[in-house]
């Protein structure tokens, strides 16, 4: 056997008496190339002609209807359930972990979609009685109705989701961003939004996996972590993450931190439904800290004129920034 496995390891875990690590180690190992498969196939074959054998030797010709007989006709049922069982357990094995099934799987139930326009927020309660509130222009799909193996919903933008606890049926958060969010029960903010180009997941309670679906790899949070993902960047890990400033939008509050003027505009669109054009590009070099709460766009934009000397002018609801 390649790369030294112990091949009373892999009958230990043909017949299925291997411990949970035992079983990743062999799993691994089959996994490592084609070869592997191969030799675990044959093993597996002639592991199942024996125990067949042995099977056909021991099983009685005839059963009476003496008493005592029920026990030896339901031991001689589960022997031939479990023979039958290992004859197709290498096919439910390939389809099991050679096809790569996704961790988050498509769910083919009715979907609904709940969208949030510009300028205002939402809450949506999923079927299972979890809560997501949704900022400025997001929206959400779900099912009707969860299956019982799986709870699966869509986001486009940023929610605040608080997840009824069940590690036995977990929930898949997708984006469009190529990762998904598993969770089992847990409270967490993630900002996804089409017209940006990163994903931010901020955990506040529980415990949650940040899922790569090109490859299925995952990337595992604890409370008050954050994980920034940059298209064509490495994700970047905040062990220690702003909860406050990254769930105030909830809360009805309009922070800036520092933040670049490129951002400030998407934010105010979404927060007050209007569309901001710059008529001095040299504008979106700069960064705006403040903070609001309940307060007009013209106020946002006085606040603005005088930290950081950008004119404007309102029309309707369209703004345009100058110098």
């Amino acid at each position: 056997m390649e790369q030294n496995i112990d091949i009373e390891l892999l009958l230990k875990f043909i017949s299925g008496s291997v411990s949970s690590e035992e079983r990743e180690k062999v799993l691994e190992w089959i996994n490592a190339n084609e070869e592997n498969r191969k030799q675990y196939c044959q093993l597996k074959n002639y592991w199942v002609l024996e125990r067949y054998k042995t099977f056909q030797q021991e099983t009685p010709t005839t059963i009476t209807n003496k008493k005592g007989t029920n026990k030896k006709i339901i031991r001689y049922v589960i022997e031939i359930a479990a023979v039958l069982l290992v004859l197709i357990a290498p096919a439910i094995f390939y389809l099991t972990h050679y096809t790569r099934k996704p961790v988050i799987p498509p769910q083919k139930i009715a979907q609904f979609e709940y969208v949030v326009h510009s300028g205002v927020k939402g809450m949506v309660e999923l079927p299972d009685g979890s809560k997501v509130w949704l900022n400025s222009s997001s929206s959400l799909k779900c099912p009707q109705k969860f299956d019982s193996l799986q709870r699966v919903v869509e986001i486009e933008g940023e929610g605040y989701f608080e997840v009824v606890p069940n590690k036995n049926w977990p929930m898949y958060v997708k984006t469009y961003k190529g990762y998904g969010v598993k969770v089992t029960g847990t409270t967490f903010n993630i900002s996804s939004y089409a017209n940006e180009n990163k994903l931010i997941v901020t955990l506040i309670s529980g415990n949650i996996s940040l899922v790569r679906e090109k490859d299925q790899s995952e990337i595992k949070l604890t409370p008050a972590e954050q994980i920034t993902i940059v298209e064509d960047e490495k994700p970047l890990l905040v062990r220690k993450a702003n909860i406050e400033y990254n769930t105030a939008w909830k809360k009805g509050f309009l922070l800036f931190e520092n933040t670049p003027m490129d951002e400030v505009i998407r934010k105010m669109e979404r927060w007050y439904g209007v569309t901001i054009s710059v008529k001095d590009s040299s504008i979106l070099s700069y960064r705006f800290t403040a903070n609001f709460k309940s307060e007009s766009v013209s106020r946002v934009l006085e606040i603005l004129k005088l930290s950081s000397n950008i004119d404007y002018k309102i029309d309707k609801n369209k703004i345009t920034l100058m110098n």
